[in-house]
């Protein structure tokens, strides 16, 4: 069996400012930070959606038209991603002016093929940050510093700084072993899962993963 990789943080330097795990207030009862938890659906109003449900009929948002998981392969091109994040309310096609509003927080999993992810970053925007998490005071919500790129560009350069780390076909060798293959039959290849946490809020995921390419 290969040796596992060495996982790097991801890191975009002052393009995608990382938020650390523990935001701010300790006490808070939801931390944005902890992505082994999952927002649910919902404005608030009429109280928040949990994620139960056996079948993907009963799990949809119920004050919501955007939500769910959409797995997909590494080989998509911005133009068909940019298209994918409007026709999932993450930025409208013809907005000149996208919102750069948002924290981001990034996790690594030790154990990929438990966790079924390489890495994973949240993206939640200052209005859940004040509204929904508790997580910022109206001080620090008229004080946010804007990120440099807008939610969409932070996705797909996400995107970009995975395939660097893993290569794009499968048996290049990184990825070897870490989600099941065994090197001949099955080999891994890189791809992706995207996540509508809360429409409403402004709440996405993005994972880079892997699946078996069988001959």
């Amino acid at each position: 069996m290969p040796s596992k990789p060495v996982i790097i943080a991801f890191d975009q330097g002052d393009r995608i400012r990382v938020s650390p795990p523990i935001f701010t207030d300790t006490t808070l009862k939801m931390q944005p930070g902890d992505l082994t938890k999952f927002a649910p659906h919902g404005n608030g109003v009429y109280g928040y959606q949990n994620r139960d449900g056996s079948t993907p009929f009963t799990q949809a948002p119920s004050q919501e038209a955007c939500g769910g998981v959409i797995y997909f392969d590494n080989h998509v091109d911005k133009e068909d991603f940019m298209a994918l994040m409007h026709i999932a309310g993450v930025q409208d096609r013809h907005d000149v002016n996208p919102s750069k509003d948002y924290a981001a927080f990034v996790e690594k999993a030790e154990e990929p093929g438990t966790a079924g992810y390489l890495t994973q970053m949240r993206i939640v925007s200052k209005f859940a940050l004040r509204h929904m998490f508790d997580a910022l005071d109206e001080t620090g919500y008229k004080n946010f510093t804007p990120q440099d790129i807008s939610v969409a560009e932070a996705l797909w350069c996400f995107m970009e700084h995975e395939r660097k780390r893993w290569g794009t076909d499968f048996g290049d060798g990184k990825l070897a072993g870490l989600f099941g293959g065994d090197g001949d039959f099955a080999q891994e290849e890189l791809s992706f899962g995207f996540m509508i946490e809360n429409s409403y809020f402004s709440i996405f995921r993005i994972w880079s993963r892997a699946w078996l390419v069988t001959k």
